[in-house]
């Protein structure tokens, strides 16, 4: 506790000393409380992970670190060469490390290859780093976590502060109090360093393309922040590049309608990278989304995954008696079992055995528990039609899950709640739209939201999942509505039924 009280004074003293706070039209002590909110969910979100989700191995907020203590072994063993490659991903990809520690981890490889920079690494990483510090207390961890992610909102608060005069506490409101982002990224996760990645992105391609200002500190800044989404959740840069780009043009050239120039930059781009995918891969991108999304889908649903030299096969969660036990982890399929598999040479060719004659011994792959808030998504073919047909549903799903009427656990109803505040937030927003507003800023912001929205809807069959995956949109959706807002409009509107003149 102590150690956990230095850490947390030594980041409020920051806040109020660091000029990077400063100026901001919001005074620091904003920031200390909005810091000190973001301990308080995080603390809350640990106790939670520790009350419920008693064993660690599925907890995500106890794996990775429970995983980066075998990394931080080898300091306290004196192998610090090790700790460093490790840590740097230089020079560890070898038999050496594997057998030393990455075999000894549950979550450094992971269980199912989307075909994108395996995350997990990231965090891993962070929490071996934090090690050095922490000398075991793992509310230090979060302490860190939070101010890392403070960093980050507040340089997306900076960035787009003087795009909402006489709204900066709404705009700090949103950046920093929405209830799903205040929780989920207040905890030992990767949502958090994501945000700051995030946040320093736009901080550094504002001051160079638009403000131009401190260049070569925000070109470092920029490179630095796109490698960092690039190791977490690189599908980002999907949305936020294209509309980087956009916005650029659009305040350089003075482009009179911004959402005609990006829905047609963005459907350009989309048909290059089918085109070019086309060429030169093996499966286009819409073949490549529509067995991402098969994939999702299979994990849901949980399950057991063995394979040898030539199937790669799927146990149901509730068929495990299929399997005749050889050692800890080598089984026999009994005969009669129904199953689905896969021959190694090719993955993506789905097929059904209902009565097994196999008699070959297969070693286990990993053992999927069933995801706990399923819900149905429809399924993609790989068309340009059925990706238009399904994305009305796709956006319905990411927006409205989980539902007032489909939750069931605790944290699932508070989502629920924040979604259908959210969606009447906006509705209001419309209602009360002012004339005037930025719409370069506007289609920004929802450009990168449907992106990411449609990404989330077309992949995702767990409500909660979808959740922490809107963390990093959240900010930009509800900026969309800020835009239009007429406050004026909105402030008569409350007057007038009271009577108040």
């Amino acid at each position: 506790m102590i150690l956990t009280g230095v850490y947390l004074l030594l980041f409020c003293t920051l806040i109020f000393v660091l000029p990077f706070f400063k100026n901001t039209g919001i005074n620091s002590r904003y920031f200390v409380v909005a810091f000190l909110l973001k301990i308080a969910a995080g603390f809350a979100l640990t106790w939670i992970y520790t009350h419920y989700y008693p064993d660690r191995q599925t907890a995500d907020i106890f794996k990775y670190y429970d995983d980066a203590e075998i990394m931080f072994s080898s300091v306290e063993n004196h192998h610090y060469m090790d700790y460093l490659k490790m840590l740097s991903g230089i020079g560890n990809d070898n038999t050496y490390f594997d057998e030393n520690y990455y075999n000894k981890m549950n979550h450094w490889y992971r269980h199912y290859d989307f075909g994108t920079y395996n995350d997990n690494h990231t965090i891993i990483r962070f929490n071996a780093l934090v090690m050095l510090f922490s000398f075991g207390v793992f509310h230090v961890h979060t302490i860190f976590i939070c101010f890392i992610c403070l960093l980050g909102l507040t340089a997306l608060y900076k960035t787009f502060s003087a795009y909402f005069p006489n709204k900066e506490k709404l705009l700090f409101a949103i950046m920093f109090l929405v209830p799903s982002v205040l929780f989920w990224s207040s905890g030992v996760l990767k949502e958090g360093l994501l945000l700051c990645a995030l946040g320093f992105l736009f901080y550094g391609f504002f001051n160079i393309f638009i403000r131009k200002k401190h260049i070569l500190l925000n070109v470092v800044c920029l490179v630095a922040s796109t490698f960092f989404i690039l190791i977490n959740k690189n599908y980002l840069l999907l949305a936020v590049v294209p509309a980087l780009i956009c916005f650029y043009c659009v305040h350089k050239f003075n482009i009179k309608r911004p959402v005609l120039f990006y829905t047609g930059i963005y459907v350009v781009a989309f048909f290059a990278g089918l085109f070019f995918s086309n060429l030169f891969l093996e499966d286009n991108l819409l073949e490549t989304f529509s067995l991402k999304q098969r994939d999702f889908i299979n994990v849901s649903k949980g399950g057991v995954f063995i394979q040898n030299d030539k199937f790669f096969v799927r146990i149901d969660p509730d068929k495990k008696v299929y399997l005749d036990t050889l050692s800890k982890n080598n089984f026999k399929i009994k005969p009669g079992s129904s199953y689905m598999y896969w021959t190694n040479e090719d993955l993506n060719d789905t097929l059904y055995t209902k009565n097994s004659t196999d008699t070959a011994s297969y070693h286990l792959v990993w053992d999927l528990p069933i995801a706990g808030s399923t819900i149905h998504i429809s399924r993609l073919d790989p068309t340009v039609f059925s990706l238009i047909k399904t994305a009305p549903f796709a956006l319905y799903n990411s927006l409205c899950k989980p539902s007032l009427l489909s939750s069931k656990s605790f944290l699932e109803k508070f989502s629920a709640i924040e979604n259908a505040c959210v969606i009447l937030f906006l509705i209001i927003c419309v209602w009360f739209k002012k004339p005037d507003y930025n719409r370069n800023l506007f289609a920004l912001c929802l450009f990168i939201c449907l992106v990411i929205l449609l990404l989330i809807g077309y992949t995702t069959p767990v409500a909660g999942a979808i959740v922490r995956y809107k963390v990093p949109i959240m900010p930009f959706l509800l900026m969309c509505g800020l835009l239009l807002l007429d406050t004026e409009k909105l402030h008569l509107a409350i007057r007038k039924p009271s009577g108040i003149k």
